[in-house]
């Protein structure tokens, strides 16, 4: 399988490069700068240097599959980061006119609802983690939007709080609704997560959600 991977440089983005090429993909990251990925990991893949925002079409011309894993560790202020990213992404994969599957990162805390215990249904996704959160959510809420206004073949792959302890090398999942008590994954589980979703020929036009 052929795969290109946006924020390769992230904590998720860097599993979901290393656990391609265990598996014997080949991966093309693109990132601002090839200097932030490690020296073994660089020299098995293509590096493209890109602004995400910026003409595409070269990095995801021919693949089978396009992760994006980009986001934002800062809660405090408004964000487009997301939305505009995936804006360019799809924009990019209609211009090449392949049929590649777009598989992108977002976050369960945005939809309360089937899956969900009653408090968290209606207490901590709606009016703590919607307060906490909001400036991520919206911005996330508008690229899985973008995704499924495009016209391609997605998959959005959901999760709750990403830490960075070691992988269990499982992982819980749900389509269409949420885990019971998916509060949180490792960031390994959840690329993992991501890479079975771009290999798996149901996924396309689901979301999945997954938890530890």
């Amino acid at each position: 399988m052929k795969l290109t991977v946006f924020g390769a440089t992230g904590g998720t983005g860097l599993h979901l490069v290393r656990q391609a090429i265990d598996r014997g993909y080949e991966v093309t990251a693109v990132v601002r700068s090839g200097r932030r990925l490690p020296s073994a990991v660089a020299g098995r893949i293509d590096v493209v240097e890109a602004d995400p925002l910026a003409c595409l079409e070269g990095a995801v011309k021919g693949r089978d599959a396009v992760l994006t894993a980009i986001g934002t560790r800062d809660l405090s202020h408004p964000t487009q980061v997301c939305a505009e990213s995936a804006r360019a992404i799809c924009g990019a994969m209609h211009a090449t006119a392949g049929d590649a599957r777009l598989v992108i990162a977002s976050n369960s805390a945005m939809s309360p609802g089937a899956g969900d215990d009653p408090l968290t249904r209606y207490l901590v996704k709606p009016v703590i983690l919607g307060r906490v959160l909001r400036h991520m959510l919206d911005d996330m809420r508008e690229a899985e939007r973008q995704v499924r206004a495009s016209g391609l073949s997605w998959a959005i792959v959901r999760a709750g709080r990403l830490t960075d302890r070691p992988g269990k090398g499982r992982y819980r999942r749900a389509v269409d609704r949420n885990v019971l008590g998916g509060f949180q994954i490792t960031r390994a589980d959840f690329a993992r997560a991501m890479l079975d979703a771009a290999a798996d020929p149901t996924s396309p036009g689901h979301v999945i959600s997954v938890g530890n």
